[in-house]
């Protein structure tokens, strides 16, 4: 078995490479991440397969450029299976990249999360079929979905869909046996190309913007199977999200978000940097103090009224990480939620998905009962989960 690395950061934001000693399948090699040219401007993301193993492992943050020999390529693409059957457990995709090629990450069984770059157009082929992530937002501009893309992904539990979104392919959800919930910003139903887009799959909420939205999925011969969905109007977050922040080391910051919320990031410049689900986003560290901005979202709103404010200066991250942290196992089974950590002198609340409350104690009884098969929100102290109650 392969020794896997808990964090092995890949890249920096520039990279300097060394192009000699390639084999012939690729054209570049940088710290660990292999790319072909593809003209002479851009770059794609090329397999690591030697000797019957994808050697791509760990933590990858991908660049939006690499230089060799004189020259600054964008990395513009990540190439067919490019990271199938690894041990990579975290990846970050920047905007750079437009296409990313078919199973690109499929039987990578240990990758957890993934931020998707804002430019990306079409989800394809089984790119992340049989990995382990969790939940996931597709960006706005993201109109298919390919066949098998997210097959057999058994820990997938939220994905948030974007208003383009118009098809769904054969078998794209399939036997993803734990997806609880979707955020739909699409006010037509997507079109799903066959009847086993969610084979495997039952009692999946669906969050959508409005009444007559709603109205036009429960028209729609798969929306509106209500053995398979049941449909609900969102109405924003309920409760605060946490954030916190970690020196990587080297030339990176990791914001910790979890939660099971989706956010947008902006850039000091005031634009938008990324939309991710992903347990943790990673800042480069510069030569000077720059603010980002973390709004959750559930892509139909944005609640600015929770925004909070990040900083890529390592002193800053010093200062957080000594402030004692509180660390809790919340996990909800066979109806009854259960807490683990010292809670003395805190108190417990308990919301559903739309804001109601459903406990309020102090958290002294850390075995809960509730009505299950729902989505509960638990803050405990200043710590946030999401639980799916079975």
């Amino acid at each position: 078995m392969i020794m896997r690395k808990l964090i092995n950061i890949l890249l920096l934001t520039v990279l300097q490479v060394c192009c000699a000693g390639v084999s012939q399948a690729q054209d570049i090699l940088a710290n660990g991440i292999y790319y072909n040219i593809i003209n002479e401007t851009q770059v794609a993301v090329a397999p690591a397969y030697f000797d019957g193993v994808n050697h791509y492992e760990g933590c990858i943050i991908l660049p939006e450029q690499v230089y060799c020999d004189g020259v600054n390529y964008e990395v513009a693409a990540i190439a067919p299976r490019a990271f199938w059957q690894s041990a990579v457990t975290e990846v970050q995709i920047p905007n750079s990249i437009t296409m990313i090629g078919e199973a690109a990450f499929a039987d990578a069984d240990d990758l957890t999360s993934i931020t998707l770059p804002l430019k990306l157009k079409y989800v394809s082929r089984y790119m992340l079929a049989g990995t382990a992530v969790t939940n996931l937002i597709l960006p706005e501009g993201v109109t298919d979905i390919g066949t098998g893309a997210f097959e057999d992904c058994s820990r997938l539990h939220t994905i948030f869909l974007p208003a383009t979104l118009q098809r769904i392919g054969s078998r794209a959800f399939s036997y993803c046996s734990n997806l609880d919930e979707i955020y739909s910003d699409s006010s037509t139903p997507p079109l799903t190309m066959a009847d086993d887009a969610f084979e495997g799959c039952n009692n999946i909420h669906v969050m959508l913007p409005d009444a007559a939205t709603t109205q036009r999925y429960q028209d729609d011969g798969i929306w509106g199977d209500d053995e398979l969905f049941s449909l609900w109007i969102d109405e924003g977050l309920a409760v605060l999200p946490t954030m916190q922040q970690e020196n990587m080391g080297g030339n990176w910051t990791a914001l910790n978000l979890g939660n099971h919320l989706a956010y947008k990031v902006y850039g000091p410049d005031g634009y938008l940097s990324a939309i991710t689900a992903a347990d943790r986003y990673f800042l480069p560290i510069g030569a000077q103090s720059d603010e980002y901005l973390v709004v959750p979202t559930t892509l139909m709103y944005d609640e600015e009224d929770l925004e909070l404010v990040a900083t890529n200066q390592p002193d800053a991250i010093e200062e957080i990480e000594q402030e004692p942290q509180q660390d809790f196992k919340i996990v909800g089974l066979d109806g009854t939620i259960y807490i683990e950590g010292d809670t003395h002198g805190l108190w417990t609340f308990i919301y559903d998905v739309y804001g109601n409350l459903w406990y309020e104690r102090p958290a002294v009884n850390n075995t809960i009962s509730l009505p299950d098969h729902r989505v509960y929100i638990v803050k405990v102290g200043d710590t946030i989960r999401k639980v799916l109650l079975y």
